[in-house]
């Protein structure tokens, strides 16, 4: 197994328990007031990000991690997500951990899938 810095260790950690679709584990990797961004949004505040986070799991199956690097501060998990209806998403989240919780998660992702997902369900003009 691989020993992961402490900052790294609470990010898969975290990153596991959303992938579990735990999100009570998921909420205690979190300070009280954590922000989340995203491309798509921007959430203050752990039990709002662990609502967040909790709609968007249940379109995951699993994830892959792919990498996992950090400090006893900082760390960057790169993974495949698979998703029943957007495929396979490729991302990174930066990580900044204190004292044991992360205080702020940076997710990057390419949209063109949820965007292309989203456009098939409005309906045509006309």
């Amino acid at each position: 197994m691989t020993e992961h810095s402490p900052a790294t260790a609470t990010a898969v950690a975290f990153i596991e328990a959303f992938a579990a679709k735990d999100l009570t584990k998921l909420a205690g990797y979190c300070a009280d007031d954590i922000v989340f961004e995203s491309p798509r949004v921007k959430i203050t505040g752990a039990p709002d990000v662990a609502e967040a986070m909790g709609q968007f799991a249940q379109a995951v199956a699993s994830i892959d991690i792919i990498a996992a690097y950090g400090d006893d501060e900082h760390a960057v998990i790169m993974y495949d997500m698979q998703t029943g209806p957007f495929g396979t998403i490729r991302a990174a989240d930066h990580f900044v951990v204190r004292d044991g919780k992360i205080i702020s998660d940076q997710l990057v992702f390419d949209t063109y899938e949820l965007r292309r997902f989203e456009e098939s369900q409005t309906p045509a003009a006309g």
